[in-house]
């Protein structure tokens, strides 16, 4: 398989992921300032799922972990 065969592989899981957590109403819009997604009134630390191009002020679709300590950008 190729590379860019396997990135178009992944990029189809993750936006089907994403469809699915919208869905179940997981996946959440939030706003990147600084080192935070501002998720309603609250801040999370974040980390990238996939390697997505986002700046601060970029609104961006974020899932917030079990223990609500961190959310997960999953797309933009």
């Amino acid at each position: 398989m190729s590379i860019e065969a396997m990135k178009a592989a992944v990029t189809q899981y993750m936006n089907k992921a994403v469809e699915q957590a919208v869905r179940a109403r997981k996946a959440q819009r939030g706003i990147v300032r600084g080192n935070s997604v501002v998720i309603g009134n609250r801040c999370y630390p974040y980390y990238p799922a996939v390697d997505v191009y986002f700046k601060d002020g970029d609104d961006v679709w974020a899932i917030v972990d079990d223990s609500c300590s961190q959310a997960v950008v999953v797309g933009n």
